[in-house]
């Protein structure tokens, strides 16, 4: 069954007026100049401030929603998602507002729980090697830099951002970006030795239930 892409930022074509710029060598500053109602209110969250503060934040919701979608039958919307992966600690948020997460072992505890998906944690590992266990059915959540929507970036950042490896053929990966451009958000494709710059040699092997 088709993996459907899906935005972080609630709909595809939103994607392209998401800003990325460098705040130092290691920092990354990411946000959305404007926003209409309808990203926030259709997507379940319960305020501008709220969308605002997390689309920035649920690339792995997003990659989840994907799953959803196209292994089960549950529907749930971002701000649902995003409700129960509070409850589970998936992300903590600090007295400063700074955000921690996804975290991956909560993460993982709840989506076996609630959702009857089998997860494996993959660290130190580069793209060549757990691209391996991608298959029909098994999928990868791959830690990589949010710069990855631009190939040409130098010099990127690693990690960071969530995308959802599907398929690996001839030394291609293949993947859902959540925050890029409307042209390569959906299937992405870069070559194995391209995106590993950008891979932080970590992420999440996730089968579909039986």
């Amino acid at each position: 069954m088709v993996l459907p892409c899906v935005s972080q930022w609630g709909r595809l074509e939103r994607n392209d007026d998401v800003v990325m710029r460098r705040t130092d060598p290691a920092g990354l500053e990411v946000f959305l100049p404007h926003t209409e109602r309808d990203d926030w209110a259709a997507h379940g969250y319960r305020s501008r401030e709220e969308y605002l503060f997390w689309s920035r934040k649920v690339c792995g919701l997003a990659c989840l929603q994907s799953l959803l979608h196209g292994w089960t039958d549950v529907r749930l919307s971002m701000g649902e998602l995003l409700t129960q992966a509070l409850k589970w600690g998936c992300y903590v948020v600090e007295p400063s507002g700074a955000v921690q997460g996804l975290i991956y072992r909560p993460f993982m505890a709840w989506v076996s729980a609630r959702f009857g998906f089998d997860c494996r944690l993959v660290e130190r590992t580069p793209i060549d090697v757990s691209a391996r266990e991608v298959r029909p059915g098994q999928v990868l959540f791959a830690s990589v830099s949010p710069e990855i929507r631009d190939p040409a970036t130098p010099e990127p950042c690693r990690g960071g951002h969530l995308v959802l490896v599907h398929a690996v053929h001839g030394g291609v990966v293949r993947f859902h970006n959540p925050s890029g451009y409307t042209h390569n958000s959906d299937s992405a494709t870069l070559p194995m030795r391209v995106f590993q710059r950008f891979h932080a040699d970590r992420g999440i092997l996730i089968t579909r239930p039986s």
